[in-house]
């Protein structure tokens, strides 16, 4: 991998070893550094991979290139982990004076497929957008990319891949906290579009595993008010 711009990676985790082991190995040759924050997985991350740390590299990613954040919130708060991830990699990017960064947020059962970061990453930056990822719904290699700033409805066929996306991090967008669960990435997505901008490219898709499967009991509960949230600050649910 050689690239101009700095790629930093953001897992949020919680008890997923093998999917999260997938998404290192598919990561490792295409970004710098991976920030993970293990949301109280048992056990914990730093545990989960005997036979793949060595003393230099984990599933293929420098050790000192893999930065590992313990947060035991029991419900999460998956914004928040969000800006966790975030805070943590503007400090790494501080550190080593980039002042101009990729920083991509991944849910722990995307499968990635070789080669997306390259092409996320170059279409943002041949772009005046503050986000890319591939579109929510569709995969397909030939349907145009899609340019949505503040101006435009949030539609689903639109709407950005929220489970694999890629942002300029020197923007230094946060979410807002007070959704925990769903929603917050909805609107993560309109402060994308008012700080320049979304661009939804087509294929190929990244595929969300176990996507909704926790969201029962308690975060069934937190995604109703989540609802309620996002309809009071954006007037209306775009679906």
């Amino acid at each position: 991998m050689t690239v101009d711009i700095p790629r930093l990676a953001i897992i949020p985790t919680h008890d997923r070893p093998v999917e999260l082991a997938r998404l290192l190995d598919a990561l490792a040759p295409q970004c710098h550094a991976v920030i993970v924050v293990d949301n109280a997985s048992t056990p914990p991350v730093h545990e989960s991979y005997p036979g793949a740390i060595g003393p230099d590299t984990v599933m293929g990613i420098a050790a000192t290139n893999l930065h590992i954040i313990r947060d035991e919130e029991q419900p999460p708060n998956l914004s928040r982990l969000w800006n966790v991830g975030l805070d943590r990699a503007a400090a790494h990017a501080e550190w080593f004076g980039f002042d101009v960064y990729d920083v991509a947020i991944f849910n722990d059962d995307a499968v990635v497929p070789p080669g997306w970061w390259d092409l996320v990453s170059g279409a943002l930056r041949a772009h005046p957008t503050a986000a890319a990822a591939h579109t929510h719904t569709d995969g397909d290699p030939s349907r145009p990319a899609v340019f949505s700033d503040h101006t435009k409805p949030l539609q689903i066929a639109d709407r950005m891949c929220a489970w694999a996306f890629v942002m300029r991090g020197e923007l230094g967008l946060r979410s807002d906290e007070t959704m925990r669960w769903w929603y917050f990435d909805n609107w993560f997505e309109l402060l994308a579009r008012r700080a320049g901008g979304v661009l939804a490219l087509p294929g190929p898709q990244v595929a969300n595993t176990l996507a909704n499967s926790t969201t029962v009991g308690a975060l069934a509960e937190q995604a109703g008010r989540d609802r309620a949230r996002f309809i009071e600050l954006y007037g209306r649910t775009p679906w």
